[in-house]
C-alpha cells in the first residue's frame, strides 16, 4: 500500500523528520548523558558543535541556567532553524538563552579562548579532517576549558540505523550513505576518539564505552525515522510504491516477536580532554 505522506522523503523535510521521529527516542537521552559527562555547572560558556537540531545544546542550556550562554553551530541551516523553532514553541524560562551560528565545524566563528566547553554528538565521524576539528575546538577553549565528545563505538550494532542501511542497499546497492555505514566511516574506536583529540592538542585524554538502551513508542515512527537521515533524499528518488515497499519492509525488520518495537542497546565513545594554558 502506498504510504499516504507523499512528501515524506522530500529532501527540505530531512531535519523536520530527524526532530520528529529521532531526536526524542534516540538522541535525547543519549544527549542528556553527555551533559551530565561533561559535568556542566551554572553560568558556564558551552559550545555544541554539530548541533543538529539542538538536542545536545538544549540540556546543556537547562544544566547552565540564565546565567550561562550555549551557542548552537553546525553547517546546516535548516537543521539551525528547526531548533529555532522549538526554541520558540517550548521556551524555557529557566535555561540559558542558545545562539545558532551557522558554520563549518573546521572554521569555528568565534573568538579564540571565548568558551568554557565545547560538546560535539554524533558530529565527529563525518568531519573529513577530525584532527582539524579537534584543533579548532581547542582554539575557542579558554585555558582549563574540557571537550566532550561521543560517537557511536565501531563494530557495535547501531539500531535502528543498520536496518536502515540494510534495507536500503536492498532497493538501492549503490547508496552512498550506505557504503559509508557497511565501511564504517561513521563510527570510531576509542582509540580513534583519543587520537583524534590528543592530535588536536588536547591534553588529559580520555575515551570510554557508555551503554545505553532506546525503544521507540511504535514500528510506524521507527520506520519513518529513515526519512530523517542521510537515506530520505535517497529513496526520494524512488517512485511512491517503491517508497511504501521500504517504509513496509523497515515494520516487518525491526519487529519483535509479537509485532511490538522492541528495545535497542547501543554503545557510544565518549571521549574528553583539556585546553591546556
Amino acid at each position: 500500500m502506498v504510504d499516504p505522506d507523499r512528501s515524506l522523503f522530500e529532501p527540505a523535510r530531512v531535519a523536520e523528520h530527524y526532530r520528529r521521529y529521532l531526536q526524542p527516542v534516540l538522541f535525547d537521552p543519549w544527549a542528556r548523558r553527555l551533559v551530565s559527562y561533561a559535568g556542566l555547572v551554572p553560568g558556564q560558556t558551552v559550545l555544541d558543535v554539530a548541533a543538529g537540531t539542538g538536542a545536545v545544546a538544549r540540556a546543556a542550556a537547562s544544566v547552565v541556567g540564565v546565567g550561562g550562554r550555549v551557542i548552537a553551530s553546525d553547517i546546516s541551516r535548516a537543521m539551525l532553524a528547526a531548533l529555532a523553532a522549538d526554541l520558540v514553541a517550548e521556551p524555557d524560562q529557566a535555561a540559558a538563552p542558545i545562539d545558532a551560528l551557522e558554520c563549518s565545524a573546521a572554521a569555528i566563528a568565534l573568538p579564540d579562548a571565548s568558551v568554557d566547553v565545547v560538546l560535539c554528538h554524533q558530529g565527529l565521524p563525518f568531519m573529513p579532517d577530525r584532527v582539524a576539528v579537534a584543533r579548532e575546538m581547542r582554539r575557542v577553549l579558554r585555558p582549563g576549558g574540557t571537550v566532550f565528545v561521543a560517537v557511536w563505538a565501531l563494530g557495535e550494532r547501531l539500531e535502528p540505523f543498520d536496518s536502515y542501511a540494510a534495507v536500503v542497499r536492498r532497493h538501492l546497492p549503490d547508496s552512498p550513505f550506505a557504503r559509508a555505514m557497511a565501511g564504517g566511516t561513521l563510527s570510531m574506536t576509542t582509540g580513534q576518539v583519543a587520537e583524534a583529540l590528543t592530535d588536536g592538542g588536547f591534553a588529559q585524554v580520555a575515551a570510554t564505552l557508555e551503554h545505553l538502551a532506546v525503544r521507540w513508542p511504535t514500528l510506524h515512527d521507527e520506520a519513518r525515522g529513515i526519512a530523517g537521515t542521510p537515506f530520505g533524499p535517497e529513496i526520494a528518488t524512488m517512485d511512491p510504491e517503491a517508497t511504501a515497499a521500504i517504509l513496509a519492509e523497515l515494520e516487518e525488520t525491526l519487529t519483535g516477536a509479537g509485532g511490538e518495537s522492541v528495545e535497542h542497546p547501543l554503545v557510544a565513545v565518549f571521549g574528553r580532554g583539556t585546553a591546556a594554558g
